[in-house]
């Protein structure tokens, strides 16, 4: 297994490219305004396919180009209403194309809990409110796609449309501390981190948790 992850778009949000060397697939989180032409590049280079599409949450910077790709694309089902791009602030339509974007034809809505199979790689899927009414975390059992819940030293944002702050320390307290603390998390934005890091360094997790 190969992870290769780059900034894209307005927001220079994260885009994974995770692949599975023995069967020359590859699997897409994330991909912002953008990224669509580097995966293509990326993946034409070392001979690889993109079969599927992970979608951490709705927002517009981490599925502008997800569309594009034409292959099966999995959110939770509760940012699936975000797809459109109808729900993202006036302010990022032009910055993002919104009005051009290519809509998702194959759309797979997944819940917490959920186990999924893609190019040979498991996941779990926990879901991770309150950045977004369907954030979720998705947890392999080398590393962890964190999107927005959780960064290196901070957190996703709660004073943006759907978001909630009470959901936020609940998934703080319950799915976010109960990452293993081996596990990289391959946040939405900014550098990996590690579990154990944020357990130990994180302001908003450690309050969250405060007298654990």
């Amino acid at each position: 297994m190969q992870i290769t992850g780059f900034a894209a778009g307005p927001l220079q949000t994260n885009c994974y490219i995770v692949s599975n060397e023995d069967t020359g697939e590859a699997v897409v989180v994330d991909p912002s305004y953008g990224a669509h032409a580097r995966v293509e590049k990326f993946c034409a280079a070392e001979n690889l396919t993109v079969v599927a599409i992970i979608l951490t949450h709705g927002h517009i910077d981490h599925i502008r180009d997800a569309g594009i790709f034409g292959v099966e694309t999995f959110i939770h089902t509760d940012d699936a209403f975000m797809l459109d791009g109808a729900a993202a602030t006036e302010w990022l339509r032009v910055p993002f194309d919104i009005d051009n974007m290519e809509p998702i034809a194959n759309l797979t809505e997944v819940t917490g809990g959920q186990q999924v199979t893609l190019a040979g790689m498991d996941f779990t899927v926990r879901h991770a409110p309150g950045h977004s009414p369907g954030s979720a975390l998705w947890i392999h059992d080398d590393f962890v796609l964190a999107g927005d819940v959780i960064f290196q030293g901070s957190i996703g944002r709660t004073d943006l449309p759907y978001s909630d702050e009470e959901a936020m320390q609940a998934s703080l307290r319950g799915p976010v501390w109960e990452i293993e603390d081996r596990l990289p998390l391959l946040p939405g934005h900014g550098p990996t981190t590690t579990m154990a890091h944020e357990r130990a360094t994180n302001p908003y997790l450690r309050a969250a948790n405060q007298g654990r």
